[in-house]
């Protein structure tokens, strides 16, 4: 049984905020934070998002190779991006109503829906699978992609799969 670690990227500089296709950097205390906690951390391959908040994250591990993964990229939330919650409600009452209700089954306006997430997760877990690498490898993305590779490798429910920034998480997969 292999196994990886999750990994979600440092505290970014924007907070409070559908980052979506946003691309902030880690603030000073996410860089911190991140050196401390991932520096101990030894694996084969880090296979990252491409937004600089992630990059910024894998290259706090010691791996011998990191890859970058587009599949890995953050949940896109198309019109939310760069809009707090409460601006959200605002503007999209109802749909946000049902989205707070179904956070899964209902798609925001102009997204990507849960199910197209799975999608790039599962690609995500078939690219390390039919790599083999000999080792552990650490996986460095977001909070949505993240809960998704959980969900895939071992049933977990999404919604209870919550990280802080910078954590990691190992999970077993075969």
């Amino acid at each position: 049984m292999a196994f990886l670690y999750l990994i979600r990227h440092g505290e970014p500089t924007v907070r409070g905020l559908f980052p979506g296709r946003l691309d902030p950097l880690l603030s000073e205390r996410g860089k911190a934070e991140v050196l401390r906690s991932l520096a101990s951390l030894d694996v084969s391959v880090v296979y990252a998002s491409p937004s600089r908040r992630a990059r910024e994250t894998a290259e706090c591990v010691a791996a011998s190779r990191l890859v970058q993964l587009p599949e890995l990229r953050e949940v896109d939330y198309g019109l939310w991006s760069d809009q707090s919650w409460q601006e959200i409600e605002r503007h999209w009452s109802s749909l946000a109503a049902s989205k707070s209700l179904d956070w899964i089954g209902v798609a925001a306006a102009d997204v990507e829906s849960w199910i197209d997430v799975l999608a790039r997760a599962a690609g995500v877990l078939k690219t390390i699978r039919e790599a083999a690498p000999a080792g552990p490898v650490a996986v460095v993305a977001h909070q949505g992609i993240n809960s998704a590779l959980a969900s895939l490798i071992d049933r977990r429910n999404p919604l209870e799969f919550v990280q802080a920034y910078g954590e990691a998480v190992r999970v077993e997969y075969d």
